[in-house]
């Protein structure tokens, strides 16, 4: 009997259930079941006029525009079903777990095709069906840096440390926007919470260094350097950064101490030779400021940067025509530049007519001939070359 009585209140339930829904909802459901969308979303307008305060109306709205690929109706229903029922969280949180990877999966083909346009349009629907979807807008702030529009990736990267702020790929990145907009503080700020968090990576603590120094505190950027060497002794940007920090301090040897560790690592590192040599200068070392950027010239021909601080070197190293014959290779490179090869060769047959050693020389007057399609001039250049080391 009792059995029976609860079957008969089971049934009742159900009936009371279906008399509440409304035909149109009824309706729609069978032709979602026949996949004829159109109707079945004709069906489920005319429920929601009827039933405002159905959940479920709104749930299957959302599914249907996500089918649909209508992101924004999507969003917009089921954001109203979870005002109306709190409960359906779960589902609607993996129907939109779905469409966002569907759509997030696009945007970074187009990116890897470099249709950027396109890779922003698939990846603002990522975010705009999960706002709290970090690595949609990390995406989102890239393509924007690919299109040139700073302050859409500025917010973009924001949003995405926002929502992911222990990320430390999304903290460095935030950092340098900070700094880019002029806030150092903050900059700071964000970096140091890193580094509170025990996350922190070689390129932390650099980065973190270079804002110190860019506020005139490098003693500070000194103790953080400290603690990056501790993680990775032998990296070469981090020895070049304890370099930069100590030359701004004008802790001159110290600067050559860092910058000569590189050349340990490296002995052809461009930038260490050049920072080496201006070391030495500063430190009044002339005669070792020579050598290093001897060999920095020697190793890259056409750097007129670094045939300028060899001219400067001899210069006030006492070695005077020499120290202007260096600078007329500078003047040389510029006419190179310029396209006026034919003041470019002339002045550089007369350089390596008086320093026959001077390789770097030979291979720069090389170069102008080829470009002017001398190859007399060329190849007595090549003969000069070959015969300049020995």
């Amino acid at each position: 009997m009792r059995n029976k009585f609860a079957l008969i209140v089971m049934i009742a339930i159900a009936l009371a259930f279906l008399a509440c829904q409304s035909a149109e909802l009824t309706s729609a459901k069978v032709y979602v079941q026949q996949n004829d969308y159109s109707k079945a979303l004709e069906q489920l307008k005319i429920a929601e006029q009827k039933e405002p305060t159905n959940p479920e109306v709104f749930i299957m709205l959302g599914k249907l525009y996500a089918e649909m690929d209508s992101f924004a109706q999507m969003t917009r229903a089921f954001d109203r079903a979870l005002e109306l029922d709190s409960t359906e969280i779960k589902d609607i949180r993996a129907w939109r777990i779905d469409k966002r990877a569907d759509v997030f999966r696009k945007g970074q083909k187009s990116g890897e095709n470099q249709k950027w346009d396109e890779a922003i349009r698939h990846t603002e629907t990522a975010v705009m069906i999960d706002p709290s979807y970090a690595d949609g807008w990390s995406n989102l702030g890239f393509f924007y840096q690919k299109k040139g529009d700073k302050d859409k990736a500025r917010d973009a990267y924001y949003k995405a440390f926002e929502l992911d702020n222990t990320n430390v790929m999304l903290a460095k990145q935030a950092a340098v926007f900070k700094y880019n907009d002029g806030d150092l503080d903050g900059a700071i700020g964000i970096l140091n919470s890193v580094i509170e968090a025990g996350k922190p990576d070689v390129e932390t603590y650099t980065l973190l260094a270079n804002f110190y120094v860019a506020k005139g505190e490098a003693a500070k950027a000194d103790e953080v350097l400290d603690l990056a060497q501790a993680l990775d002794p032998n990296n070469a940007d981090l020895l070049f950064d304890r370099g930069v920090a100590k030359y701004s301090q004008k802790d001159y040897e110290g600067a050559i101490v860092y910058f000569g560790k590189i050349l340990e690592i490296n002995p052809t590192n461009r930038d260490a030779l050049y920072n080496l040599s201006l070391s030495q200068f500063s430190a009044g070392k002339y005669a070792d400021a020579i050598v290093t950027s001897e060999k920095l010239v020697k190793n890259n021909p056409q750097d007129k940067e670094g045939w300028d601080q060899y001219s400067l070197c001899l210069l006030r190293g006492e070695q005077v025509q020499k120290g202007k014959d260096a600078n007329l290779v500078v003047e040389s490179i510029g006419a190179m530049e310029a396209g006026d090869l034919d003041t470019a060769i002339k002045n550089l047959k007369g350089v390596t007519s008086k320093n026959k050693d001077w390789c770097a020389a030979w291979a720069v007057l090389k170069i102008a001939c080829d470009q002017k399609g001398d190859a007399e001039g060329s190849a007595a250049a090549q003969k000069g070359l070959d015969g300049c080391g020995k």
